[in-house]
């Protein structure tokens, strides 16, 4: 019996340790300095603005709006 005890106490405290580890690499990660912060959609994204097509009036309404928020 006691040896049965020890058995599961023994997995139950690895699988607590082994979740408080994740829990800890999850929360508490430092970001690596050696990558830049995304500036946008990548190359190929849908929703990407083209440089060769103008703005519409709504558009550079929103533009002017969010630059003042910024």
């Amino acid at each position: 019996m006691l040896r049965l005890l020890r058995s599961v106490f023994r997995r139950l405290l690895g699988f607590l340790w082994n979740t408080l580890v994740t829990f800890g690499k999850m929360s508490y990660s430092v970001p690596d300095s050696s990558c830049e912060p995304a500036t946008g959609p990548g190359p190929h994204h849908p929703e990407r603005v083209r440089q060769d097509i103008p703005l519409s009036h709504v558009e550079k309404a929103l533009q002017r709006q969010l630059r003042d928020i910024a």
